[in-house]
């Protein structure tokens, strides 16, 4: 491996690292203690998801890139813990849709404004240039990790 694919490499393993701890860390100082990062990411999901009119179990399933089995299991668990509801599709009885509580919805707005401040803080470090340049080179990433 090249000296700058090595570096890339660790970066990227590095910012996934820190960016999961981060999350960690404001979960359990927070008040949302009892939720892990893989379940406010469901949360996530299902509340943007419900903006969108999105909100099946398949369509969450699809978005999160995880098996209806695995979905079913953390819903059921956010829904025991109050975050999340199920419940039948009124037109097709077949489809289970998933709306978040008040408690969902407030969790979902700590952890939007914990990104907001993470974003607010890279951008003190870098010029308007290097911003862009950071969005750009993010999205190129994003593209290619899309796409495997």
């Amino acid at each position: 491996m090249k000296h700058s694919e090595a570096q890339l490499n660790r970066f990227l393993v590095e910012v996934f690292h820190d960016v999961m701890r981060l999350e960690e860390q404001e979960l359990l100082k927070g008040p949302f203690k009892n939720l892990s990062v893989s379940e406010m990411h469901v949360i996530e999901a299902a509340c943007d998801g419900q903006d969108k009119s999105s909100n099946s179990m398949a369509a969450l399933a699809a978005r999160l890139r995880v098996s209806a089995g695995t979905l079913t299991i953390a819903v059921k668990t956010l829904e025991q813990k109050g975050y999340l509801l199920r419940e039948r599709s009124r037109s097709d009885r077949r489809r289970v849709l998933v709306a978040p509580t008040s408690l969902g919805r407030k969790a979902y707005d700590v952890h939007r404004q914990f990104h907001e401040r993470l974003v607010a803080a890279v951008a003190e470090n870098l010029s308007p240039a290097g911003m862009d340049a950071l969005a750009q080179a993010l999205s190129t990433l994003h593209r290619f990790f899309d796409s495997l």
